[in-house]
Formats: C-alpha cells, sequence, structure tokens
C-alpha cells in the first residue's frame, strides 16, 4: 500500500496542526513519528487512514485521492489496514476475546479456525489471561495491548499505531516491541508514533520523521520531504 501526503495543511479554527507537509510512504519498513504532545503526529496519522481530510493539499492512498473516496473504498481500504488509536476504540459490549475475534470473523474465516488463531495471538501478546473481561474492566495498558492484538489479528499490509506502548510498562513495551519486529519481519509496513526513545531503538532501520509545530522534518533519503 503506497501513502503519499502532498503539501498537506490541516487546520483547526484556522491554527494549522500540519503545516505545508509532504511524506510519500512506500508500503514497506518502519516509520517512527516522534515530537512533543500537540506537535501533529495524531493529525498525521489519522490523514493515513482516510479519517482526516486535508485542509489544504492532497492524500493519495495507491494513487487514489481520500477527499473522493466512495465509503464502500474507505472500507476496502481499512481491510488492509491495521489502525491502534489513542483512546482504542474497543467495543465496549464485546469480551476482549470478541473483540479481537471481530476481524477474523470480517475476512471470513471460519469459527473453529478464528478461535484458534485468535487465541493463540493473545497468547503472543501475553494478554490471555484478561480474554472474557470487557473493555472497561481493563487498564489502560491491557486495552492499549487488546487494540494493537486487534489491529494485526489478519496480518494486514500496514498497521498505523498512536502511542501503542504510551501506557505500558519497559518490560510490556520490549515485548510489543518484539512482536512489532515479527509483523515487520512478515512483510507489515509499520508508521507509528511514539514518545518511547526504547521503541524508536528497537528499530534502529526505521525512517524517523520528527515533527514540531506542524512541520515535519524526515530524517532518511528514502522517503520524499518538502518543507516550506
Amino acid at each position: 500500500m503506497r501513502i503519499e501526503v502532498r503539501n498537506v495543511t490541516v487546520s483547526y479554527d484556522g491554527i494549522p496542526a500540519l503545516n505545508d507537509a509532504s511524506l510519500t510512504i512506500d508500503g514497506s519498513g518502519v516509520v517512527m513519528l516522534t515530537g512533543p504532545t500537540g506537535a501533529g503526529k495524531t493529525t498525521l496519522l489519522r490523514l493515513l487512514y482516510g479519517d482526516l481530510l486535508p485542509t489544504q493539499g492532497t492524500v493519495l492512498i495507491d494513487d487514489a485521492p481520500t477527499a473522493s473516496l466512495r465509503p464502500s473504498q474507505k472500507r476496502a481500504i481499512r481491510r488492509r489496514q491495521g489502525i491502534v488509536q489513542q483512546n482504542c476504540k474497543l467495543v465496549s459490549d464485546y469480551s476482549v476475546f470478541d473483540n479481537v475475534l471481530m476481524p477474523y470473523a470480517l475476512a471470513g474465516l471460519s469459527k473453529a479456525d478464528a478461535t484458534r488463531v485468535c487465541l493463540g495471538l493473545l497468547a503472543d501478546m501475553n494478554i490471555s489471561y484478561v480474554r472474557h473481561k470487557f473493555p472497561h474492566q481493563l487498564s489502560g495498558g491491557e486495552r492499549h495491548l487488546v487494540a494493537l492484538a486487534r489491529a494485526i489479528a489478519t496480518k494486514p499490509e500496514i498497521l498505523i499505531a498512536d502511542e501503542p506502548t504510551g501506557t505500558l510498562d519497559d518490560v510490556t513495551s520490549a515485548s510489543v516491541a518484539k512482536t512489532l519486529r515479527y509483523c515487520v519481519e512478515g512483510g507489515m509496513a509499520l508508521v507509528i508514533s511514539t514518545h518511547s526513545s526504547g521503541l524508536v531503538s528497537a528499530f534502529p532501520e526505521a525512517t524517523i520523521c520528527s515533527i514540531n509545530d506542524g512541520v515535519i522534518k524526515i530524517h532518511d533519503p528514502q522517503i520524499q520531504e518538502t518543507i516550506a
């Protein structure tokens, strides 16, 4: 999946959250978004999965402008993406097991196969012990782990994750980094916003996009950059 952000400005009440930003993600590798709170990282991530449209400029997903995508086209694209938002967006009246099972069901797996794979993923993420709980019964860190498990369940082409380790302790964060490494080795692209130097250092090959006051500075010659 190729995603291009071309000269994009996003403004809220006239104040730019991103300012004439350009970025190309070629569908492989790891991109880490860094920068202070409020710099524009979440805004950029929302552009990548079509949840937000630019005030100016263009976002293309596989050469299709997100501004002209029909709802059915957006749904088709998101089935190829794994998305972890800061608020996790778990289904409140589903158990952990059912939240993680949901992508398998949507992908058409049989109930037996979906159950088997889902249980394996929960074990890999070290959250089997909460599989019968509901989101309101989980800690913030547990909710993020469940959201990550759901996002990678069907092995999407690209994982777009907003602070996936932000509420986790160092040991659990290291475990998540290991899981993400397996995803990359399996061919999944990662775009992750983070304040964690540990997560960044776990991927020395990553392209680092530092964002400050809505301006992107990209530390990798393979990803194109345009800064006003």
